[in-house]
């Protein structure tokens, strides 16, 4: 299983391809900006643009996200 970072869960997660497309257009609608630059922005500098707190919320709510917790580790 491959660890749930940002990175992995707003680009690579392929149960949420779609929603990631859609995060992205929108996210390209907010700040102005083409595909090719929103590819090369890093996850933590998206969640860091005001201007893009609608598209972050709208993806994070449609993919349910916090449904899906990490499986836990027993030490």
């Amino acid at each position: 299983m491959m660890a749930q970072t940002r990175e992995h869960l707003f680009r690579h997660c392929s149960r949420w391809k779609d929603r990631q497309k859609t995060l992205w257009k929108e996210v390209g609608k907010a700040t102005g900006w083409r595909a090719g630059r929103c590819r090369h922005v890093q996850v933590s500098g998206l969640l860091s643009m005001e201007k893009c707190d609608k598209a972050v919320m709208e993806f994070l709510a449609a993919t349910d996200v916090e449904k899906f917790p990490p499986k836990r580790v027993e030490e």
